[in-house]
């Protein structure tokens, strides 16, 4: 006796969620090369808005670059760039003016990403990273650090 599921699978067209998981998988894992080529370009950019810290526009284009990063990130192989790409949205988003300890706290954020970036830390070498960046945040908040 078939099973009434597999009959409605295949009578709409549809698939099973293992199956969709996997070509999900496999489309990314095509994609993972050209995103992750994408990220370095971003990385090279942050460099270069940094080398003209009196840029008018500097906070919004570095609010718009580690967007795109936070954007690009799921083809990384854990969610460390993506987490210390949403500090360095929030760092700058926050900011109302550039200033020093603005610029050291981005510099930071954008050190870490290239440190994160492509590697295959574990969790636990992650971390002291990722808390260093929560601090730098919470200093320039005004909080406690």
């Amino acid at each position: 006796m078939r099973p009434r599921l597999a009959q409605l699978v295949k009578q709409s067209g549809g698939m099973y969620v293992t199956d969709a998981l996997k070509r999900a998988d496999a489309a990314l894992e095509v994609m993972r090369e050209p995103l992750l080529t994408s990220i370095d370009d971003y990385l090279v950019k942050f460099d270069t808005l940094l080398e003209a810290p009196d840029a008018p526009d500097l906070i919004d284009t570095l609010y718009r670059c580690s967007a795109d990063v936070i954007s690009l990130s799921g083809a990384e192989q854990t969610d460390a760039v993506q987490t210390a790409a949403r500090s360095l949205c929030d760092l700058v988003g926050e900011a109302g003016a550039v200033t020093p300890a603005l610029l050291a706290g981005i510099k930071v954020h954008v050190a870490s990403i290239k440190l994160l970036h492509r590697a295959t830390l574990d969790p636990a070498t992650q971390a002291p990273i990722l808390a260093g960046l929560a601090r730098v945040l919470e200093k320039q908040r005004g909080g406690e650090a």
